[in-house]
């Protein structure tokens, strides 16, 4: 990671994904919204049934399985139930076959249509103030596709 980033940089973002794999249970659904996660999805005519592992939950699950130290499905699961637990909706199977099918049916272009949707909400001005880099906006710029000459006013 430091080879991208500078190393403050760097050190904050392996911080909080420390925080986010340290957590017992899935803090992807405070961070991702199951809304924006469907309208990802009917964008890309995507369709799908209420489940025990809705597309939602199922990133949820997956983004948190990525960031954990044991990667495991059963580690995914056991996360999925934590959080079931905590939000008092029971207990469930801590069986990982429907997971990794639900994962298998998490459509490609989802991503794509997520970070879309994200960039959106910033660009309204939707995003928590906690949000900005020191009380500003953060913009981003694709160097390949995008170049400037290098000059002062630049």
């Amino acid at each position: 990671m430091s080879r991208c980033f500078s190393g403050r940089t760097a050190r904050r973002l392996d911080s909080v994904r420390r925080q986010l794999a340290a957590e017992p249970s899935l803090p992807f659904s405070r961070l991702l919204d199951a809304e924006l996660v469907a309208e990802a999805l009917r964008a890309s005519g995507v369709t799908f049934r209420d489940r025990l592992y809705p597309p939602w939950v199922t990133l949820w699950i997956f983004l948190s399985q990525v960031l954990d130290p044991m990667q495991c499905c059963l580690q995914a699961v056991l996360r999925f139930a934590a959080w079931r637990q905590a939000t008092g909706q029971g207990p469930c199977s801590t069986n990982t076959g429907g997971y990794c099918q639900a994962r298998q049916r998490l459509p490609e272009g989802m991503a794509g249509q997520l970070a879309r949707g994200v960039g959106h909400r910033l660009h309204r001005r939707e995003a928590p103030r906690s949000w900005r880099w020191k009380g500003r906006s953060v913009k981003i710029a694709d160097g390949t596709t995008v170049t400037m000459p290098d000059t002062p006013e630049n």
